[in-house]
C-alpha cells in the first residue's frame, strides 16, 4: 500500500487551523471546520493504523500465495487446495488400482478432509500470531450479512458427473468436497491412474464452479 507520509510540521499546521477556525463568525461553517479538526489523527495513531494495513496486506499476499496438501492414511489420493478452498490438483498413485472404487473414493476425501484441516490450521495459527490485527478490526455488519447468507445455504450441494458417468463429485456452496463417487464398475483397474486423476480434478472442479456462481450470485449486492 501507499503511505501518506504526514508533513514533519503537521502539529503546527492543525494548530494554526484550530486557531483559524475560533476567527470563524459562529455558525454551521464555523462547527463543521471544528468538527474536521477534531477528526484529525494524531500522528502516532495514523502512524499505528498504517502499519497494521500494510502488515494486514502483506499476510493477505502470503496467504493468497499459499496452498496446502493433505493426503490420505494410505498415501493413495493428494489433494492440493488453494487459500480459497479450490481444487488445485488431485493425484492418485498407480496402487489406486488395488482399490476398490469405494475405497479409492474415500481415499480422495480423506486426502482432502487433510488439506482442508491444513489450510484451517494455517488460517488459526496466522490469528494466533497477530492478535493486535484481529482487535483491530471495524465492525463489518455487511460482512456479518453475507456470512449469515451462506449459513442459511450451508446445507446446498452441487453436484457434476462425467459423461461416461466414470465418476461424480459433490459439493458445499463454499465449494468444499462432500462427496466423491466413482461410478463405473471397476474404474479404479480399467483405467489408468493418470486420466483417472485427471477426470477427477475435472469433476471437482466443475462442481466447485456451480458453487461458485451461486456464491457470487448470492453475495451479489441487491439492483439499484
Amino acid at each position: 500500500m501507499n503511505r501518506i507520509e504526514i508533513p514533519e510540521d503537521y502539529e503546527d499546521r492543525l494548530e494554526t487551523a484550530r486557531r483559524a477556525a475560533k476567527r470563524l463568525p459562529g455558525g454551521s461553517a464555523r462547527e463543521s471546520v471544528e468538527r474536521a479538526l477534531a477528526a484529525a489523527p494524531a500522528r502516532d495513531r495514523y502512524e499505528r493504523a498504517a502499519d497494521l494495513a500494510e502488515r494486514a496486506q502483506a499476510l493477505t499476499e502470503e496467504l493468497a500465495n499459499r496452498t496446502f496438501d493433505g493426503t490420505d492414511p494410505g498415501r493413495v489420493a493428494w489433494v492440493r487446495l488453494d487459500h480459497l478452498g479450490r481444487l488445485r490438483t488431485l493425484s492418485l498413485s498407480p496402487t489406486v488400482d488395488r482399490l476398490s472404487n469405494r475405497a479409492a473414493a474415500a481415499a480422495i476425501e480423506a486426502a482432502w478432509s487433510g488439506a482442508e484441516k491444513t489450510r484451517s490450521e494455517h488460517v488459526l495459527n496466522l490469528e494466533r500470531a497477530h492478535p493486535d490485527l484481529l482487535a483491530a478490526r471495524i465492525p463489518d455488519r455487511r460482512g456479518d450479512e453475507l456470512r449469515d447468507r451462506i449459513a442459511a445455504r450451508a446445507a446446498d450441494r452441487f453436484a457434476h458427473t462425467t459423461g461416461d458417468d466414470l465418476c461424480s463429485a459433490e459439493v458445499s456452496i463454499e465449494g468444499r468436497l462432500t462427496g466423491f463417487k466413482f461410478l463405473v464398475p471397476n474404474a479404479t483397474l480399467d483405467t489408468e491412474c493418470e486420466e483417472l486423476s485427471a477426470t477427477a480434478t475435472a469433476t471437482v472442479q466443475a462442481a466447485q464452479a456451480q458453487a461458485h456462481e451461486a456464491l457470487a450470485a448470492l453475495l451479489a449486492p441487491p439492483p439499484a
